[in-house]
Order: C-alpha cells, then sequence, then structure tokens
C-alpha cells in the first residue's frame, strides 16, 4: 500500500520531534497557530490532488510522545492488516470508554462545545443526536491521528473546510462561539479547534461502512494511571456501547451509565465531588 504519513512541525523544536519514518510537513513560520495543525492539513489539500488508492496521514510533533509508537510500529500495522479504508492511533483508553462519544468528552472539558457544534451542524443541514451518538474504541480519535483514503478525507475536509469558512468570515453568534478561547492544559485554545478534532470520529460513527481498524489501545499509554484497576471494566464499558449501537436497546445505554458511574466515582479525583449521569 502507497502511504502519505506527514508529520507536521512549524520550528526548531519541534522539528526534533520528528520521526524520519515519517515525511516532514513544514508549517512556515506557524502564521495561524489559531488553527494549529488545520492549516498545514488545509493547505496540502488546497495544493495536491489525492489518489484515491493511497492513504494520508496528518501527525502532529507529538505523535510518539502520546501514543509511544514509531513510525516502523505504523506502517508495520497497517501492512500486517490490509485492507482498511481507515486506520486509527488514538491513546487515552480511559476517555474512549468513559464517555459515550468524543463530543460528550469534550463538553466535560469545554463546556458549552456540544451546543456550538450542534448549531454548526445545523447550518450545514446534517442532523446529529449526541445524547445516543456512539464512539467506541474504533470510532474513537482524538488529536487527528488517523490514516485514511480519500474516501474518508474527501467527507472530512467538506465539513472542516465549512467550518473554517464560518469561522474565518461570516460575523454571528457561530462564528463568535468558534473563535471563542477555552482553557487547555496550561494555555487558551479557540474552540474551533476542539471541533475539528473530533469531525473524524463524527465520520466513523455515522459511516459504519468504511473498514476502520484501530491500533490497540491497551498497547498505548494510559492518560492517567489511575484508571488502571478498572481495566476490564473499561472493556465492558466499550462493549455495552457497542451493543447498544447494533441493537438501541435502551437497556444497554443504562447499564452503560451505572458502570460508568462507578468507574469514575473510582478513578476520577473530580468526579466524586460532583457526580453526574453524563455531561451532555
Amino acid at each position: 500500500m502507497k502511504k502519505n504519513i506527514l508529520q507536521i512541525h512549524y520550528d526548531e523544536a519541534s522539528k526534533q520531534m520528528l520521526d524520519p519514518g515519517f515525511t516532514p510537513l513544514e508549517i512556515a513560520g506557524n502564521p495561524r497557530s489559531d488553527w494549529r495543525e488545520y492549516w498545514a492539513i488545509r493547505h496540502y489539500f488546497l495544493e495536491n490532488t489525492l489518489n484515491e488508492d493511497e492513504y494520508y496521514g496528518f501527525l502532529s510533533p507529538l505523535f510518539h510522545q502520546k501514543t509511544r509508537l514509531s513510525a516502523q510500529q505504523v506502517h508495520a500495522f497497517m501492512d500486517n492488516n490490509p485492507g482498511g479504508d481507515v486506520y486509527t492511533f488514538s491513546p487515552t483508553i480511559q476517555d474512549s470508554a468513559c464517555y459515550l462519544n468524543v463530543f460528550e468528552q469534550g463538553n466535560k472539558c469545554h463546556p458549552g462545545l456540544i451546543s456550538i457544534t450542534q448549531e454548526f451542524l445545523d447550518t450545514i443541514d446534517l442532523s446529529v443526536d449526541f445524547t445516543t451518538l456512539i464512539n467506541d474504541f474504533r470510532s474513537c480519535v482524538y488529536c487527528n491521528y488517523i490514516i485514511a483514503k480519500p474516501v474518508f478525507w474527501e467527507k472530512w475536509f467538506a465539513i472542516t473546510e465549512r467550518l473554517f469558512e464560518i469561522a474565518e468570515y461570516e460575523k454571528n453568534y457561530l462564528s463568535i462561539e468558534l473563535n471563542k478561547l477555552t482553557d487547555y492544559a496550561k494555555s487558551a485554545v479557540q474552540m474551533k479547534v476542539f471541533l475539528i478534532e473530533r469531525i473524524a470520529s463524527l465520520i466513523l460513527a455515522l459511516m459504519p461502512e468504511m473498514k476502520v481498524l484501530h491500533f490497540d489501545l491497551n498497547s498505548m499509554p494510559w492518560g492517567s494511571l489511575l484508571y488502571y484497576p478498572c481495566r476490564k471494566e473499561l472493556m465492558i464499558l466499550n462493549a455495552l456501547k457497542i451493543a447498544y449501537r447494533d441493537s438501541l436497546n435502551p437497556l444497554y445505554l443504562t447499564h452503560y451509565f451505572s458502570l460508568r458511574q462507578e468507574v469514575l466515582m473510582r478513578c476520577e479525583p473530580t468526579y466524586a465531588a460532583a457526580p453526574r449521569i453524563n455531561y451532555f
């Protein structure tokens, strides 16, 4: 398979983090840091024609730090599992298991994200119910750590480019909300970045016909070792989400939220002070 796996860098420090097994993609001068990696991905799509039989990926300079994976491991996984439309390499098993979808997780970390996303999707006539949307390990993607054929990227770019146009050129409530700052680690980042990061998971959830192969989350770093004692429960949570997605039986959701609450009470230091059934 022909793989075009690019790793983004924007200064000397990020350049030093690159894996020589990937192709460097420079954001010269990092002129629009507010868009993070999307600025480089967008220009790549605008300036290049994609081959429908090839794979494309755009990884941040932090890829190894967050996944502990080398380019050799990424290439080997894809070569040993041919035929996928999409390959995902998303870490943090607890986030993938403990939230119904990436938008619920995002709304917990960045309150208001779901309402902004809902307004954006309404604007592009895409109907989504976040209270029943399922992202399991297969379709849960953080950090845009995804390598896929154009059948995926064309849909992804159509949605994200519309978001770009609204945030850049329109002057309305939605554009203001997309450009609003929210806390991220020790810095502030605009909401649009966290919405774009979740578009991949949205597409995979809405298009189950795509063949998706995901690298084993247990082989990547845990975001918090506090969850390690509940590793069996995390697998059960994922299975309950899949069972609901396939059957639409609400009993699976009831069991899911009940077990999820037990896990968060045990493993999440801030949860016990203000427990919630969900974060929608």
